[in-house]
C-alpha cells in the first residue's frame, strides 16, 4: 500500500516552515482516499479484529517493501498477525511503535510478553533491540494495543519484529528522519493557521462532529500560538472515523484536558473535513496529514515538542501534555 501525500492536492508547494503563508480552501477529495493511510493500515483493533475497514487488501505486513524481511522464526508457537498502531515514525531512540496481535485467524494475543526488535528487511538482521511491549485496554471494550520504544537508527523501511511465547510476527514501517518528514516534526515550528472555534466556524459544516461535542473549541491555533500559550493539538473525525483506532481520539484527549491541571495550555481540536466527509480543511492541508488522527504538542515557543499518529491512549495525551507544558516552564 502506498502512503498518500496530500501535498499532491494542492496547488502549489507548501514549505511547512512558512508560517506566514497564505490560507488555502479545502479541495474536494475521496475521503476513503484519505483514509486508507489509516485505514487499511490499521483496521480495527477488537470486535474481532476486522481488517481494513477503510480500504483494500489482506492487512498483514502492511507497508511491506518488495524484498520484506524473512519470515522470523520463535523458539514456542507460530505465527501471529501484527497490525499497526501508528504508521510514520521518526529515526531516534525511544520512538513509539504501537501495534495489535492476532493470530493467523484473527484471534487477539492479549496481555501477553511481548520483546520487539528491529530487523534489516532484506537481510533480517536485528538492527536494535530487544525492548519491552506494554499492554493497553483502554481503546475500549474489548480493544488492546501494545506499545514498545524502539531505536530507529536510520532512514528507510525497517521489520519490526514481535515474538511472544505464543509466537512471533512482523510489520515494516518506513522511517523518517526529522528534517525530511513532510508532517511537521519535533523541533519545527508549529504551522500558523486558523481553526475553527465556536465563536466561528470558518465555514466549515461541523465545529466538532463528536455527539455531545467536545471543548476544545475555544480557541483558534493561530490566536493561541500568538499568545505564546502552549498546546495540545489534535486532528481527528470522530464522525467520519471507521475504524476504532480513530475514533475515540477526541473523547481520550477531552478527558485527558478536564482531568489535568494544564495552566494556560491551549487544548485544540480540528476536524478533517469541511463538509459531511468529501472535503478535506485548509488547515489539514496546511500541516499536510496523510492520515488521521494526529496529536501534536507545541510548546509556548510555537515549536512542536512530539507528535502522536494513530491509536491514542490517555497515557500518550498526558505524557503530551505535560512534555508541552514542561517545556513552557522550563524555558
Amino acid at each position: 500500500m502506498s502512503h498518500l501525500r496530500l501535498a499532491s492536492q494542492r496547488s502549489t508547494v507548501h514549505d511547512r516552515r512558512d508560517v506566514g503563508g497564505p490560507q488555502r480552501k479545502g479541495r474536494p477529495v475521496r475521503r476513503r482516499a484519505f483514509l486508507q493511510t489509516a485505514g487499511v493500515a490499521a483496521g480495527i483493533l477488537g470486535g474481532g479484529w476486522i481488517l481494513a475497514a477503510c480500504g483494500d487488501g489482506a492487512p498483514s505486513r502492511v507497508g511491506a517493501s518488495a524484498s520484506a524481511a524473512p519470515p522470523a522464526t520463535a523458539g514456542t508457537g507460530g505465527q501471529l498477525n501484527v497490525i499497526p498502531g501508528s504508521f510514520f515514525p521518526l529515526t531516534g531512540k525511544g520512538e513509539r511503535v504501537a501495534f495489535g496481535l492476532t493470530t493467523l485467524e484473527n484471534e487477539p494475543v492479549e496481555d501477553v510478553g511481548v520483546e520487539v526488535t528491529v530487523r534489516d528487511t532484506e537481510t533480517g538482521e536485528v538492527v536494535s533491540g530487544p525492548f519491552p511491549a506494554t499492554f493497553h485496554d483502554d481503546l475500549g471494550e474489548g480493544f488492546g494495543l501494545y506499545v514498545a520504544r524502539v531505536d530507529l537508527p536510520e532512514p528507510g523501511p525497517v521489520a519490526i519484529v514481535a515474538e511472544t511465547a505464543h509466537g512471533v510476527g512482523e510489520q515494516v514501517l518506513n522511517a523518517v528522519a526529522p528534517a525530511d518528514s513532510p508532517v511537521p516534526a519535533p523541533g519545527d515550528e508549529a504551522i500558523t493557521t486558523a481553526t475553527p472555534t465556536t465563536e466561528e466556524d470558518l465555514g466549515v459544516a461541523r465545529v466538532c462532529t463528536q455527539d455531545p461535542p467536545c471543548g476544545m473549541h475555544e480557541v483558534s491555533l493561530e490566536d493561541a500560538l500568538a499568545q505564546g500559550r502552549p498546546v495540545v493539538l489534535l486532528f481527528a473525525t470522530p464522525a467520519y472515523c471507521q475504524t476504532v483506532v480513530c475514533g475515540p481520539a477526541v473523547a481520550t484527549v477531552d478527558e485527558v484536558r478536564r482531568d489535568g491541571d494544564w495552566g494556560d495550555a491551549a487544548f485544540i481540536h480540528a476536524e478533517i473535513y469541511t463538509d459531511e466527509g468529501s472535503t478535506l480543511a485548509p488547515f489539514v492541508l496546511d500541516w499536510e496529514l496523510p492520515s488521521e488522527p494526529w496529536l501534536f504538542g507545541i510548546g509556548a515557543d510555537g515549536r512542536i515538542t512530539a507528535r502522536i499518529d494513530g491509536a491514542i491512549l490517555a497515557s500518550d495525551a498526558e505524557a503530551l501534555a505535560a512534555g508541552a507544558t514542561d517545556a513552557t516552564r522550563a524555558g
